[in-house]
């Protein structure tokens, strides 16, 4: 990759502003708001080692809703809550600064918050 990425963590006082600013706008929406999807180490390590294998050079998060059809292990009651799906990618060998979506390795079942928001803080 040629662009040289800043990633240096940012201050929480601006990650809390944003949170904020994401809720305003998601709770008109109260039956798909969703503040936080929680992946456990496991699920991350994983995807952290194929990375570090060579087999993809990134992550893309997607934002997405389940629908009635609820993938495999996702509880009952997450129809039209938002969460995000997790998609390894692959350098395009064209261009460095393109990556092509793996769509074989998909990753969700998250946990989301509501439900689940013990521990949060923003």
């Amino acid at each position: 990759m040629s662009q040289k990425l800043n990633s240096e963590p940012i201050d929480k006082k601006v990650a809390q502003a944003m949170v904020n600013a994401y809720a305003v706008e998601a709770r008109k929406f109260p039956q798909s708001f969703t503040k936080a999807v929680w992946f456990p180490a496991e699920q991350i390590l994983e995807i952290a080692k194929l990375m570090s294998e060579g087999k993809y050079d990134g992550l893309r998060l997607y934002f997405a809703q389940y629908t009635d059809v609820l993938p495999e292990g996702v509880k009952n009651g997450y129809a039209g809550k938002n969460t995000l799906l997790l998609v390894p990618t692959t350098a395009c060998e064209s261009n460095d600064d393109e990556h092509q979506d793996n769509l074989d390795d998909i990753g969700n079942r998250g946990q989301g918050c509501p439900d689940f928001c013990n521990g949060t803080s923003l």
